[in-house]
């Protein structure tokens, strides 16, 4: 039992370190330089995706909410009450939750975003003469969407990082 619980948090804290950085890596750095570059960023992200960025982000992200979970139902002998509505209890719920926001926007919202934004992007790229302004309008639409959900997506990351960070200590 000591083992899979010590597996399991070296996991948590190692996978939610990666998963923390690689969300405000994106919203800091990669978005703005992606918006930057123009149509060039749009060709940078179609690279990332198609060697996996995405869908590994969200193998790290369910990976860190798994254990995350495992870990509060260890802790706190399979969510008693007495545990729960402590104050560490509570800190590691609001925890638990953002982090259950952010994966559900990832797979619910971004990645089918993310998605159609290749779909469109390889249309233009493939398209003889001036891209068809219906499709620059729809990209730009995208672009914006995904804009918005990184910078919700990266509050919410904080949230769970300094919940997850001061909830030990209460």
């Amino acid at each position: 039992m000591a083992t899979m619980y010590l597996t399991a948090r070296t996991l948590h804290v190692f996978l939610g370190a990666f998963w923390a950085g690689s969300v405000f890596f994106s919203v800091l750095f990669m978005d703005p330089a992606v918006r930057e570059a123009g149509p060039e960023g749009g060709k940078v992200m179609g690279i990332l995706q198609r060697r996996g960025w995405m869908t590994s982000v969200l193998w790290i992200g369910t990976t860190t909410v798994a254990t995350g979970l495992y870990l509060l139902w260890t802790m706190s002998g399979h969510f008693s009450r007495g545990f729960m509505g402590s104050r560490t209890g509570i800190l590691l719920s609001v925890g638990a939750l953002a982090g259950m926001i952010i994966l559900a926007i990832g797979l619910g919202v971004s990645r089918p975003t993310a998605r159609r934004m290749g779909q469109v992007a390889a249309k233009v790229g493939a398209a003889q003469g001036p891209p068809a302004p219906e499709d620059l309008a729809e990209l730009a639409r995208l672009r914006a969407r995904m804009t918005l959900l990184l910078r919700i997506v990266s509050a919410l990351m904080v949230v769970a990082v300094v919940t997850m960070a001061l909830a030990p200590h209460l």
